[in-house]
This record gives structure tokens, C-alpha cells and sequence, in this order.
């Protein structure tokens, strides 16, 4: 913080607190003792609020001189403004610290309905009532004030200061009433200075005459200021009323006068009046404050989402709980073939198939499943013209509790996809061969026993395979086994399965067809393997020869038997002199 900035806040605020002080005692307190209003505490409150505690003292420094100061020089005693000053002061530290939370982050005072109440109990009640109790025993020894009389017109002096004036000069002292008027155009500017022309014309109308009383008028501009400028115009407005008619009446003029009343009960009638504009005003100027807030709020993420909506393939769709589009925000086009402005209106069944149909059921499941607990619904579905779309729905309520309809979003997840399936396929293939690895032939032959089907199983073993690595090396026995993968697929059929189970074991899963269809597949097996010469990487052939187990599923035969069977069918092929075909 520049030393300049340390000096200069405490010093303004030790000017103003003077010159508000000197002048409010000398004109406007009542029989020469308490005055009927004390803004002097608000100035130093209002400094203090939104400042770190740390730099709190300097500024209670400043404001316990000068209001001492100023009671000294205009009452000519010492002892008594130097009580009323640190009495003072108490009040102030007790109404900060009360209220220190009550600024939001960003720095405002009043814009939500529990700031308000806040500071009307701790700014209103709970601090002027302890700085009152200890100014009535002051004014008590100092001028002989009754305990009663001086009580209730010290609460209500500070009160009302610190009511009346904290918001206005909060937004002063901390630039928001300045920035806002900076921001402001001309023509709202000229909208500002109209408002508050017009709160200060109906306040001098109404108290600078003693005919009529008409203190409902102020209450329609001050209003009027309410909903157009907020808390800030409310504060500024409020004080405008106040000052105009603390003066006029003190002075024997206005519509409290009208009373006949002696001056005390004038000015404790007039703070009244006051107490009761501020309750009226400022709450309907907060929750203004705090719509507008909202507003804004709800127009900042709706920019945010159309942006982000605009910049992804993201969708969000709103639908009624019959299915129909209320809202839709983001490129539509690609996901459901239709834009945003087609799609409103739109009931999901009216999508092309098999979108419509997906989304539809994902939305009444929602609805159905609805609750706390549940979390979303979400499905993947196959786009009309290719590709997939991920949509998860999450059911939406009313302010009653009753189910209104869900909000979606809809994703394109055609990449994604695309490499999960490459993944699968990856996680299911042998490298080697390209043929199905093992835990891709156990899901097509669990399907396959799942759905009851009509197949055979081959069991396929390459003969000698071991001294074939032994004499040649392993990269001639991986061009062998790629070249009999080679002839085994050029043997089967479509809806067969040729599979490598690892080292030299291979499977085929035959489908549908009786044992002896089977067994010309499984013989082709044999004859194409050994009918050429395998050639090797590194020059030379050398000759492959495979020996094949073959069963036929009996109805109702689990798997595990099956490839039992088969695999003492190979066995007794290999047993019997090798490249052969055994069909059990």
C-alpha cells in the first residue's frame, strides 16, 4: 500500500467526521445536548468495512479526534465529546467486526436478503444499543440528560446515521458509486440524476410545507429509484429523504409538525418515519440486487455453454416429459439431422430411426428411475447416416417436486468408437497370424453355445513343429505357421472361425452343417497344408504337415466337453502317424 494512500484515507475520513459532527451538534441537536441524527459513526463504518482489520486503527484513530475535536470546539467542554468520542468509537468497532462478513467477494455490501437483516440487527440494533447505553450515562453526567430520555434518543440518533448513511458512503469510499456512474452512458447517467432530481424535488415538496401530510409521497420515487438503480440509488435516495427532512422539521417545518407535538416527540416521530422507509426500501433494493445478479449469472453461462457447445460436438437438449424439444443449444445438425431452431417443438419419436427410438426409451427411463440416488441415464446408439452418438439424460423437477421433463446431452463418439472397436479387435487377434488369438475365438464359441447353435470344432496341431524350430530357428517356424494360417482361412467358409490358440495350436469353429461337410473342410485343411512347400525368409522351403481333431456338438453338449472330445480326437490323430484328419 503507497504511503500516501496510509495518510490520506484516515486524514478525509477524519475531515468529514468533523465537519459532519461540528455540524450536526451545533444544528441539529435537540435542546443544545444529543443530536436527533449522528451520521459521524457511518463515515468511519463504512471506511472500515471491506478493509483488512489490520488497517482498522488508523482510521478509529482519525474518526475519535475529530468527532472529540468537533464536540470541543462547539460545546466548549473537553471531558464530555472526548467520552462521547471513545463511546463512539466502541460502537463502530463492534458494528465492523459484526459485520466484516457480510462484504461479499466481490466487494458489495447489500445484494442478498441475509446481508440486509444482518446489517439492520448488528448496524441498527446490537451496536448503537451498547454505544447508547454508555453515551446515556454520558450525557447523564455531562448535561444532566435524564437516563431515559437520553437512552432512547442516542439509540435512535445512531441507528438511523449508521442505517441511513453506511450504504451510501460504503459504495462511496470504496468506488462503487463512482464506478457505476463511470460505466454508465449518458443517457443512463441523465436517467441517474433525474431519479435522484426527482426524490429531492417530492422530499422539499413534502416537508417544506405545514398544510397537508404527505409523507406517503416520498415512497413512490424512492421506489421508483429501487427498481431502476439498486441498492446504491436506494442509498443515495434515502439519504436525500432524510436530510431534507431532519433539517425541515428540526426547523419547524414540514408535515411532522403538523402534530403540535413538542420538538422531542417531532424528532422521534421523523426517525420513526425514517426507520420505516429504510425497511422498506432497502429489502426490495436487495432482492433486485440479487436477481440481477442472478440474471446476470444465467446469462453468463448461457453465453459459456453456447460458446462451449459451439466449439464441441456437445448438444444439450431439454425435453418436456411427453419427449417434446423444449430447448436445444449447440450444432444439432450432425447428431440428429436437424438444427437447433428445427428441433423445438420436436418430439424424439419423430427422429429418424434408430436415434428417435433410443432417446425416447432413455428418456422415460429417466423419468422412471428418477430420485436422489439415481444417477444418470446414459446410452450409445448408432447415427441414421453412420457413426454413434452418446446421450445421457438426467430427470428434472419443478419448484413443486413434480417431474417436469430431463435435460440431455448428446455427444458424437464415432472416434471413440471406432478405437474401441480397434481395440477389441486388437485384444482379440494374434499378431502372428491375423487370425482370432484365443479370447477371441472363446467369445465367438460362447455366443455360439449360448445360442444353441449347430457347429464342429477342429483342433489343428502342426506336426514336428518343434524339430522344424530347432532346425531352422524361430523366425523360419513363424513363417511357417503365418503361411498354414494362410491355407487354413483360404479353406473355410464366411461363417467359420479359424482361431490360434498359441505356439502351433490352432482352432477352427465351423458352423452350421452336419459332421460330414466337417470333415471336406478339415480334409482340404490337411491336403493344402501339405500339398506345397513352405518357403522360408532366409531361403529354402521346407515341408508342413498338421494333424486335426474334429467333433460335432451334440444338442445340448456344454463347451468344455466339447473341446475334450476334440482334443482327444487330435490326440489319437497324431498318435495314429500325424497328418491325418480323426473325426470322433
Amino acid at each position: 500500500m503507497p504511503k500516501a494512500r496510509i495518510i490520506v484515507g484516515p486524514l478525509l475520513t477524519g475531515l468529514v467526521c468533523f465537519a459532519l459532527s461540528a455540524a450536526v451538534i451545533k444544528y441539529l441537536s435537540f435542546q443544545g445536548n444529543l443530536a436527533s441524527v449522528w451520521p459521524a459513526n457511518a463515515v468511519v463504518l463504512a471506511q472500515l468495512l471491506g478493509r483488512p482489520q489490520r488497517d482498522w486503527w488508523r482510521y478509529l484513530l482519525s474518526g475519535v479526534i475529530a468527532i472529540a475535536a468537533a464536540g470541543i470546539m462547539i460545546r466548549g467542554l473537553v471531558s464530555g465529546p472526548v467520552a462521547f468520542g471513545i463511546s463512539n468509537t466502541l460502537e463502530i468497532v463492534l458494528a465492523a467486526w459484526l459485520l466484516h462478513r457480510t462484504v461479499d467477494a466481490d466487494g458489495r455490501l447489500l445484494h442478498q436478503h441475509a446481508s440486509v437483516g444482518r446489517f439492520v440487527v448488528c448496524a441498527g440494533l446490537i451496536a448503537p444499543a451498547c454505544g447508547a447505553a454508555l453515551g446515556a450515562m454520558i450525557a447523564n453526567l455531562a448535561f444532566d440528560m435524564p437516563i431515559g430520555t437520553s437512552l432512547a434518543t442516542k439509540f435512535s440518533a445512531d441507528a438511523l446515521g449508521m442505517l441511513i448513511f453506511t450504504p451510501f458512503l460504503f459504495g462511496l469510499f470504496h468506488g462503487d458509486t463512482v464506478a457505476t456512474f463511470r460505466t454508465a452512458s449518458w443517457g443512463e447517467r441523465g436517467q441517474h440524476l433525474l431519479l435522484y432530481g426527482t426524490v429531492l424535488v417530492v422530499s422539499l415538496g413534502v416537508f417544506c410545507q405545514d398544510r397537508f401530510p404527505l409523507l406517503f409521497l416520498p415512497m413512490v420515487p424512492l421506489m421508483l429509484v429501487s427498481f431502476r438503480l439498486g441498492w446504491q440509488g436506494t442509498s443515495v435516495a434515502v439519504m436525500l429523504v432524510a436530510v431534507t427532512g431532519g433539517v425541515a422539521t428540526f426547523y419547524g417545518h414540514g408535515p411532522v409538525n403538523l402534530s403540535g407535538h413538542e420538538m422531542g416527540v417531532k424528532l422521534t416521530f421523523l426517525q420513526f418515519y425514517l426507520a420505516t422507509v429504510l425497511v422498506l426500501t432497502m429489502p426490495v433494493a436487495a432482492a433486485l440486487a440479487a436477481r440481477r445478479d442472478l440474471v446476470d449469472r444465467v446469462s453468463e453461462s448461457e453465453r459459456a455453454l453456447k460458446m462451449l457447445a459451439d466449439r464441441s460436438s456437445i448438444v444439450l437438449l431439454r425435453f418436456s416429459a411427453e419427449g417434446a424439444c423444449t430447448r436445444a443449444v449447440g450444432e444439432a445438425l450432425p447428431l440428429v439431422g436437424r438444427n437447433a431452431e428445427a428441433l423445438l417443438g420436436t418430439h424424439m419419436g419423430e427422429l429418424d430411426a434408430p436415434l428417435g427410438e433410443a432417446l425416447f426409451t432413455a428418456h422415460l427411463k429417466a423419468l422412471e428411475t428418477a430420485s436422489p440416488e439415481a444417477g444418470p441415464v446414459t446410452i450409445e446408439t448408432e447415427l441414421p447416416g453412420g457413426g454413434w452418438v452418446e446421450a445421457t439424460f438426467r430427470a428434472e423437477r419443478d419448484e413443486q417436486g413434480a417431474m417436469s421433463g430431463t435435460v440431455a446431452t448428446l455427444v458424437e463418439v464415432t472416434a471413440r468408437k471406432l478405437r474401441e472397436g480397434e481395440l477389441a479387435r486388437r485384444a482379440e487377434t494374434d499378431e502372428l497370424t491375423g487370425l482370432a488369438n484365443r479370447a477371441g475365438f472363446l467369445r465367438r464359441f460362447e455366443a455360439a453355445l449360448a445360442a444353441d447353435e449347430d457347429l464342429s470344432i477342429a483342433l489343428i496341431d502342426v506336426d514336428s513343429f518343434k524339430s522344424l524350430n530347432d532346425e531352422y530357428g524361430h523366425l523360419a517356424g513363424d513363417a511357417v505357421l503365418a503361411e498354414i494360417a494362410r491355407r487354413l482361412l483360404q479353406s473355410v467358409r464366411t461363417t467359420d472361425l479359424v482361431a490360434r490358440l498359441g505356439g502351433d495350436e490352432f482352432v477352427v469353429l465351423l458352423g452350421a452343417g452336419d459332421l460330414n461337410v466337417a470333415q471336406e473342410i478339415c480334409r482340404r485343411f490337411v491336403r493344402a497344408v501339405s500339398a506345397v512347400p513352405v518357403e522360408l525368409p532366409l531361403g529354402g522351403q521346407t515341408q508342413a504337415r498338421i494333424s486335426c481333431g474334429l467333433v460335432h456338438r451334440a444338442p445340448g453338449q456344454g463347451g468344455i466337453d466339447l473341446l475334450n472330445r476334440a482334443d482327444m480326437a487330435l490326440y489319437e490323430a497324431k498318435r495314429g502317424g500325424r497328418n491325418q484328419l480323426i473325426a470322433a
